[in-house]
């Protein structure tokens, strides 16, 4: 079984999203998208991102405009 470990995420606009260190994911990682924030994240473990309200509403906002 995948160990699942939960990574706080935000975004800020000119930077990107912004994961936040904890005690399985010992640095934080830039990306420009979720999928680059998971990429960069390097241990074998089931990423779920907690989305702060920044983020999920650029989350959001992008899902729109590519009509996902």
């Amino acid at each position: 079984m995948t160990k699942q470990v939960k990574v706080n995420v935000s975004y800020r606009e000119g930077v990107g999203y912004i994961s936040e260190a904890n005690h399985a994911v010992t640095r934080s990682f830039v990306a420009l998208s979720l999928g680059g924030v998971r990429k960069r994240i390097t241990e074998q473990i089931a990423v779920l991102l907690d989305l702060d309200r920044a983020a999920q509403r650029e989350h959001e906002r992008r899902r729109a405009l590519s009509g996902v």
